[in-house]
């Protein structure tokens, strides 16, 4: 076994620690096992995912560079990369970390960060 996750409710917290129980043997089989315990981060919400799409539109209607527009998906990868980050692909091509594992803390500082990047960098007035 690699790895296994699991996330704990209350609900199903006694069926997860008996799956656990038993299969502690088989899991021991690669040595010691560690256990962390944390707060479950909660996902972005679907309102999050809406609004990050409309600044997504609002720019591609908005900013012009150099003379040219650029769609919603451009956007989206290149502000994924400006303030997320980026992880190598195979070919050693770079490709911005994806917004689905943001929690939704996280999704809201990156949706700031877009605002201020976009008024201060190309004056864009949000509605």
């Amino acid at each position: 076994m690699n790895e296994a996750k699991f996330t704990l409710t209350p609900q199903n917290a006694r069926g997860v620690m008996r799956l656990i129980w038993d299969n502690l043997n088989g899991w021991f089989e690669n040595g010691n096992l560690e256990i962390t315990i944390r707060p479950c981060k909660s996902k972005r919400s679907i309102e999050q995912n809406r609004r990050l799409w409309f600044l997504y539109r609002e720019i591609s209607e908005k900013v012009f560079i150099d003379g040219r527009r650029f769609s919603q998906d451009v956007w989206h990868e290149f502000l994924k990369r400006k303030f997320i980050g980026c992880i190598e692909m195979p070919n050693g091509q770079l490709m911005g970390i994806s917004t689905t594992k943001l929690s939704v803390q996280e999704m809201s500082e990156y949706q700031e960060k877009i605002i201020s990047w976009a008024s201060m960098e190309h004056g864009v007035l949000w509605d």
